[in-house]
């Protein structure tokens, strides 16, 4: 997938290097070659560069995991002090893209240390307007980023560390609010605990018990107050009164008896 980013934007620029191969290189794998020109593709030089070079590369086994093989070589005007400063910048590009697709980002950085070159000896492309400067600059770099979309988002050692350290914190401020809600405003909607259930039973019942003998206390004084009022001689006055009564009706029957006897 990376090849075939890597041909539609480079097309004629990227081929497969058959023969001349670094030294120690297998062949075993495919090698490419980009040719790089300090000037891109539409920028008329203002006369033959004396600087250009090419970017050798192969895919290891674990590529992105692990860098790819990797040489810069000159093709025009370029000396060995030269291939060690371009290399060592390649180098910082490798490490800084570990886990993503990075040849393209690795020809980037080959073809701006060769504008720079090109620029200290005064025999860069011809002077272009800062504005389209630019806009080629945005152009690269949206052209990296499709080509780092085209295979998605690479997880590395770096970014999953970043990320992890996000979702810890995330957590850590979740249980945080859940434990600040349980000692505050969550505690009035969760039933009693056991110690408390029973604590209450008891409180219950020693209320009940004071409740029956209120009660039976209750009863005594009235009581009580039934006897000081002479609730109980106003019995026995009704008792002495019935008593009277019946005395009275005996003796309207015996003297009506001897009434009637007499006549």
């Amino acid at each position: 997938m990376e090849l075939e980013a890597l041909q539609a934007i480079l097309m004629e620029d990227l081929t497969e290097l058959v023969d001349d191969l670094p030294e120690g290189w297998s062949r075993s794998s495919p090698c490419y070659r980009i040719v790089i020109n300090p000037s891109d593709e539409g920028e008329a030089p203002a006369a033959e560069l004396d600087y250009k070079l090419e970017l050798v590369f192969a895919h290891t086994p674990s590529y992105p995991d692990e860098a790819p093989l990797y040489k810069a070589r000159s093709i025009r005007g370029l000396g060995s002090a030269d291939l060690a400063d371009v290399s060592a910048r390649l180098a910082e590009q490798v490490e800084a893209n570990m886990g993503m697709a990075m040849i393209y980002a690795l020809a980037s950085t080959a073809q701006d240390w060769l504008r720079e070159k090109a620029a200290a000896a005064g025999q860069g492309a011809a002077p272009v307007d800062p504005a389209a400067a630019r806009k080629a600059e945005d152009e690269a770099e949206e052209r990296r980023l499709a080509e780092i979309r085209s295979h998605g988002t690479m997880v590395t050692p770096q970014t999953f560390s970043e990320w992890k350290k996000r979702f810890d914190a995330e957590m850590a401020l979740q249980r945080a609010s859940v434990q600040g809600a349980d000692t505050t405003g969550d505690k009035k909607h969760k039933g009693p605990t056991g110690k408390q259930f029973f604590r209450q039973l008891e409180a219950d019942a020693k209320a009940k018990g004071t409740e029956m003998q209120d009660e039976e206390e209750l009863d005594e004084d009235v009581d009580a107050d039934y006897e000081e009022n002479g609730r109980g001689d106003d019995e026995d006055d009704l008792d002495d009164e019935d008593d009277e009564d019946e005395d009275e009706d005996d003796e309207f029957l015996d003297e009506y008896l001897a009434d009637k006897t007499g006549k």
